[in-house]
């Protein structure tokens, strides 16, 4: 745990790193989700992580096969790749926080200590909800699937406000300390330059976000025509 601590921000600059990344190459696969109800429209994984009813899920599937073969394949295609390569985003995401509390509560009091060592831990829940809530949509892709029973849906909702309300209050709590850190003063010149390699990572992400968009927009038209 003390190689956790004393190498934690090399750590997380390489977790960091993969979250960009991943993020980056969910983001292009999204552009291909389509799906058919009255008519043709896009989705987002959001729709499949928070459906309204225990029915939503499948009817959002069953559109996906309402579309033309070559659409329908494309968009299962890009659906089944993201919730893949979000295996990979998982650990570097929930690893990332884990690490920020970690670093974070060797800099603490007692029970600043106690809860940001509890608060790193408790991310392994997120991270066992989000690969449960990816094997179960794995399991739904596919023509004419069913809708699970209420109470698999009720677990479901919760499953998934569980991971999300968890990561998010860690996360949370971690950039709140850091940037009171930062602010009052009490920080390490030596760990300056992974704030500058951070920078680095976001402004190189920003520039392939940018080329990526000028590239697709470019072959839209092609594609179309």
């Amino acid at each position: 745990m003390q190689i956790l601590i004393q190498n934690g921000w090399e750590l997380f600059c390489i977790a960091f790193a993969v979250v960009l990344l991943t993020s980056f190459v969910m983001g292009l696969l999204a552009r291909n989700f389509y799906t058919f109800k009255n008519t043709r429209r896009k989705f987002s994984i959001m729709e499949l992580q928070f459906p309204a009813t225990n029915t939503e899920i499948a009817t959002l599937i069953d559109g996906i096969y309402l579309l033309p073969p070559h659409e329908t394949s494309k968009t299962v295609k890009a659906l089944k790749a993201q919730l893949w390569v979000d295996f990979i985003f998982m650990p570097a995401a929930y690893g990332a926080i884990f690490l920020l509390c970690m670093r974070f509560s060797w800099k603490m009091p007692t029970y600043g200590t106690n809860f940001f060592c509890v608060l790193a831990w408790l991310q392994v829940i997120p991270w066992c909800c989000d690969i449960t809530e990816n094997i179960f949509l794995l399991s739904k892709i596919k023509n004419h699937t069913k809708p699970p029973k209420k109470s698999f849906f009720i677990f479901y909702k919760w499953m998934v406000i569980t991971k999300w309300g968890i990561s998010l209050f860690g996360l949370v709590c971690a950039l709140s300390t850091a940037l009171y850190f930062w602010l009052s003063g009490h920080y390490s010149a030596t760990s300056l330059h992974y704030l500058v390699i951070i920078a680095v990572e976001m402004a190189m992400m920003l520039v392939l976000l940018f080329i990526s968009k000028k590239v697709l927009n470019k072959a839209t038209p092609a594609a179309t025509a």
